[in-house]
């Protein structure tokens, strides 16, 4: 025959379930013990215990922080401030506790098999309070006061990333969070036997992942989040060939004589994972050139690679007037180089 639960035993299971902290420290329990007997087949009177068995339930200090944001390694670039990443910490002690939260970097561990090879800076620290509001932002230790039984408190962590950091670099951070008392100081477990008349307390807390040699029950519990620079990588190659001469005309036979128009080919290669903008190409003429003449300034379509063979400028679009100073220092501003490839700029000056 099926067992069919009463609604008073699902309510009761369903308490108990949710209660994953456990009885409240603090808790005395106490209960008694009678038996009965009989002599000589005559029932005697029942005997009780003289006093209650009776115990006051210990704290056991229990709770957990995870990363909380999904991503693990957070995409950003140099130079980015108050980058966040979010954490969540949950209170599994049998009573309120309160707790200290720091960020600090990982430098040269390794997660998600990715090598920590730089820093964060600027690490502060903000936490979603009771009534839904959040703290400032502050450099750690911050404290979080009273988080209730089976409690969670959101977390965000927010670092600035060097502007000195490259395409690729990885950079890791740890939320550490201590189990502290009243009086702000970490907690620490009870020394010595049991004492049933007494609350005592057990550090009960999980294994983590940290840096500072913190180990299971050291009431300590730390997660990790990281950062990957996706960055330009740049570099700039110049070089020359002749368009025309005042002999040969515009031919492959043209030589560099004064009043031949030469051909400079700006390459700018990108080899980093993202388009880079906002580019300026500054060239101080030298004096046997004519700036006066500088001219068929262009900005050529991002390809494998790019030549200055034949004296043409080739094919691109004029640089807007608006985008460059055609004077003996040459100012070429606003380029965007595309990553992974060559880009191509060209002007035209002659040979005084």
């Amino acid at each position: 025959m099926k067992k069919i639960l009463s609604m008073a035993a699902i309510l009761a299971l369903s308490s108990m379930s949710a209660m994953a902290a456990g009885t409240e420290s603090g808790t005395v329990v106490s209960n008694s013990a009678s038996l009965s007997y009989s002599v000589g087949g005559a029932t005697q009177p029942t005997v009780n215990t003289t006093e209650a068995a009776t115990f006051v339930v210990d704290k056991k200090i229990d709770f957990s922080v995870v990363h909380a944001d999904g991503t693990k390694h957070l995409i950003t670039t140099p130079g980015a401030t108050e980058v966040e990443r979010t954490f969540t910490l949950e209170n599994t002690t049998n009573e309120i506790q309160r707790f200290t939260i720091n960020g600090t970097n990982l430098t040269g561990d390794t997660y998600d098999s990715k090598v920590d090879n730089s820093d964060v800076s600027d690490i502060k620290i903000s936490f979603e309070q009771a009534d839904g509001t959040w703290t400032a932002f502050a450099s750690g230790p911050v404290t979080i006061p009273d988080v209730g039984i089976d409690g969670t408190v959101n977390i965000k962590v927010q670092s600035t990333i060097p502007n000195t950091n490259v395409d690729g670099n990885i950079m890791n951070i740890q939320l550490e969070a201590t189990a502290i008392d009243a009086n702000g100081d970490a907690e620490v477990a009870t020394a010595g036997e049991d004492n049933k008349d007494l609350k005592d307390t057990v550090l009960g807390e999980g294994a983590n992942i940290t840096e500072f040699g913190n180990t299971q029950f050291d009431g300590k519990y730390s997660a990790w989040a990281g950062y990957i620079i996706n960055s330009p990588v740049l570099s700039l190659t110049k070089s020359s060939c002749v368009y025309e001469d005042l002999v040969s005309g515009v031919s492959a036979n043209a030589k560099r004589i004064p009043g031949a128009t030469i051909t400079y080919l700006f390459d700018i290669e990108n080899t980093g994972s993202i388009d880079a903008s906002d580019i300026n190409i500054t060239d101080a003429l030298p004096a046997e050139l004519d700036g006066t003449s500088v001219a068929v300034i262009k900005m050529n379509d991002a390809q494998d690679s790019c030549t200055c063979t034949g004296g043409v400028a080739g094919a691109g679009t004029l640089v807007d007037a608006a985008n460059y100073e055609a004077a003996q220092t040459v100012k070429i501003n606003s380029l965007t180089a595309q990553k992974a490839k060559h880009n191509c700029v060209t002007l035209q000056v002659k040979i005084k």
